[in-house]
């Protein structure tokens, strides 16, 4: 009988603490109090919880970290960049920017250009991005939002929430939501515009924006549109000081893979009078790589003792090019001065909402929105280095490696005259045991590599919205269809194969031409003629440069 007892005092308990949290609930719900009679009441008052999906009411106790910042914070901004000013907020991580100007590469999970944010550093796939509670188009692969699709006249507040998101969306909101209210019901006109330059005298940049609106049927209905347009210059890394004071420091390793000046490789063992060049230079110095200055002049890059003589290889490096650097180690490192800092980019965007009262429980809206921005970027050029060059050979040679023999003069044929190639490695070559042996061109190709990249993103979604009579709830039903479109196109990433057909030619490709489609069955039909008219000689290239029609 005493464990019976027990049992029913314990549920007993279960029982009463169930009923105080029934009761302790029941302030939540509606309060019974005639609002007609007396609209002025305390509990007559808009007391609806809007629920957007990021959990985000506005001002109201939460243990989840909450911030709401206005547009004022986008209109008393020197700039209109909404990610610039978001990050100024402890809350956010800067992620990629529209002015991030490094090795930018399209891909299926990047898109440059593009503008992200990231809460406390977790990464912007981390970070749920939504336009009035719902989710916006991906720009690409990865499912972030590019924000500045979002033009920032048509915005009217941006809501935070760091915490506590990913139970209702998941993994993609594990940093937390942004969502961005848009303006609803505006009446009127707003134009707004900014220009401004560096105090280096670049990267030029101009804004125009602006939203109208209008009532309709005795303010029943509104429709508004919102514009907005971004031109920006660029910026170059090389213009600034610090960049400069980067690239001297022998501390901090060079920003560029490979080196910018042409070279030569060869077999060890290949050099017995390899110290006519290099007097210092050790017993195995032969199989080191041999790079050449605009006038000529040999260095190589490896590192030298402080004990070793300077005067072998890295001591006649060009240090005076900002392109070189000598490191701590002694080591010669090299930096690429021709990347941008901020990227060229212009931006159109536009958004467009209807919203109409059928009656006073339900109402419909429809909106639209578009975006198309264009950017630019360049790498360093394409490297014709190991696998991606080829061997050159000073005389023409039999497909089975022996000296092609002139059947006429009954000697051998020449590839290569000794006056194009620096006097240095004339002398390295000459000193080898078969001086017409092969080697190998080591360069950069002459063009930069360059991006030219085009994002059209647009969002339709129209439903319907309302609230349940009686109640304080409201609710919302809608269809959303978005589009993001990437289009890119390389310039710079050049044909292994051609480059060492042509650079494999008499005299680096001097005079050279090829048809396509030769032989049957076509003969030749629809095929170009490819030519080259200066050749590509590293070495020694003409005064003009290379011809363009020895790069397309």
């Amino acid at each position: 009988m005493r464990k019976n007892y027990n049992q029913t005092v314990f549920k007993a308990i279960l029982l009463a603490g169930g009923a105080g949290t029934i009761a302790m609930a029941a302030p939540a719900m509606a309060q019974d109090v005639n609002c007609q009679a007396t609209p002025n009441d305390a509990a007559c008052q808009d007391t609806r919880i809007v629920v957007t999906g990021t959990r985000i009411a506005g001002n109201f106790e939460s243990a989840s970290p909450m911030v709401t910042v206005s547009d004022a914070v986008l209109e008393q901004s020197a700039t209109a960049a909404i990610e610039s000013n978001l990050n100024r907020l402890p809350q956010f991580v800067p992620a990629q920017t529209p002015t991030l100007g490094g090795d930018i590469q399209p891909t299926a999970t990047n898109t440059p250009g593009a503008a992200t944010i990231s809460l406390r550093g977790l990464g912007a796939n981390r970070n749920l991005v939504l336009l009035d509670g719902r989710r916006g188009t991906p720009g690409n692969a990865s499912g972030v939002v590019d924000i500045s699709t979002i033009p920032a006249a048509a915005i009217e507040r941006i809501e935070v929430i760091s915490g506590g998101a990913s139970a209702t969306y998941g993994a993609d909101a594990i940093a937390g939501v942004t969502n961005f209210i848009l303006k609803k019901n505006f009446e009127g006109l707003e134009l707004d515009g900014s220009a401004s330059i560096t105090q280096e005298g670049d990267n030029f940049e101009y804004t125009l924006g602006g939203i109208m609106g209008s009532d309709f049927d005795d303010g029943r209905g509104n429709v508004s549109i919102a514009m907005s347009m971004n031109t920006r210059e660029a910026a170059y890394q090389r213009d600034r000081s610090w960049y400069q004071d980067l690239w001297a420091d022998p501390n901090i390793a060079g920003t560029q893979f490979f080196i910018p000046a042409p070279g030569a490789s060869f077999e060890a063992g290949n050099f017995p009078n390899y110290n006519l060049l290099f007097p210092a230079a050790p017993a195995n110095a032969g199989s080191a790589t041999i790079y050449f200055t605009p006038t000529g002049t040999p260095f190589t890059i490896g590192a030298v003792s402080p004990t070793a003589n300077n005067a072998f290889g890295n001591a006649n490096a060009p240090l005076s090019d900002p392109r070189f650097k000598r490191s701590i180690n002694g080591q010669i490192g090299t930096n690429n001065t021709n990347l941008y800092l901020i990227l060229p980019l212009t931006r159109y965007n536009m958004f467009m909402r209807g919203n109409y009262e059928i009656n006073d429980w339900i109402g419909a809206f429809a909106q639209g929105q578009f975006s198309h921005v264009e950017t630019y970027t360049r790498n360093e050029p394409s490297p014709a280095v190991n696998g991606w060059t080829l061997n050159l050979n000073r005389i023409r040679r039999n497909a089975d490696g022996t000296p092609f023999i002139n059947p006429v003069t009954q000697t051998t044929v020449k590839t290569i005259d000794d006056s194009q190639l620096p006097a240095a490695l004339v002398t390295l070559l000459n000193s080898r045991p078969d001086p017409n042996g092969s080697f190998r061109l080591q360069a950069l190709l002459a063009d930069d590599r360059e991006t030219f990249t085009d994002v059209t993103t647009y969002n339709m979604t129209a439903g319907l919205e309302g609230a349940v009579p009686g109640t304080n709830f409201s609710w919302e039903a809608f269809v959303s269809h978005g589009i993001s479109t990437t289009t890119t196109r390389q310039t710079g990433i050049n044909s292994l194969a051609r480059f060492q057909t042509v650079v494999g030619a008499p005299n680096f490709g001097r005079g050279f031409t090829a048809q396509g489609n030769q032989g049957p069955p076509n003969f030749g039909f629809g095929a170009s003629t490819g030519t080259c008219t200066s050749g590509l000689n590293f070495y020694n290239p003409p005064a003009g440069g290379f011809s363009e029609d020895c790069l397309e």
